[in-house]
């Protein structure tokens, strides 16, 4: 029996460098400013003005959220890649939400994001939708470019 959990120690030592390495380089797949393209919640569509106002700055596993270059929120994130889809927790650091998790999935496509998630501490989205009654809320980003300028939320 000693035997067999030294192994499983040692088979996980040596798993857990790479299994970090490839969770740093997911990390850093989501890095920088992503603007909201679209935000459907139950089936519903956000007002186009509000969506262009909104975006989400990732750095390593920190991400700020702001709406006309305001903080509104901000958040830990942990990511699984292995995970078919992948998923993604957030945990809010302060507010009301403090203490629950939104648990959704995610993909990446190039400098797409598209985001699923369910209300907090409910159970994990399975697929990329935001249907009435199913309490999730699909978003979709796009990365935004060093050298861009933010839209003007004014505009249409």
């Amino acid at each position: 029996m000693s035997r067999f959990l030294a192994v499983v120690l040692a088979a996980s030592c040596l798993q857990s460098p790479e299994a970090a390495t490839d969770l740093k380089a997911e990390l850093a797949k989501h890095e920088g400013v992503w603007r909201s393209v679209s935000f459907r919640r139950e089936g519903k569509e956000t007002d186009p003005a509000v969506v262009r106002s909104i975006t989400r700055e990732a750095d390593g596993d920190r991400v700020v959220w702001r709406r006309d270059g305001k903080s509104f929120s901000a958040s830990t994130i942990v990511l699984d890649p292995d995970a078919d889809p992948k998923t993604i927790d957030i945990r809010a650091d302060g507010g009301p939400g403090r203490d629950k998790v939104v648990r959704g999935i995610y993909k990446l496509e190039g400098d797409r994001l598209t985001l699923c998630t369910a209300d907090p501490d409910e159970p994990r989205p399975d697929h990329f939708r935001a249907d009435p009654g199913d309490r999730w809320t699909l978003m979709v980003f796009r990365r935004q470019g060093k050298d861009e300028v933010p839209p003007n939320p004014e505009r249409p």
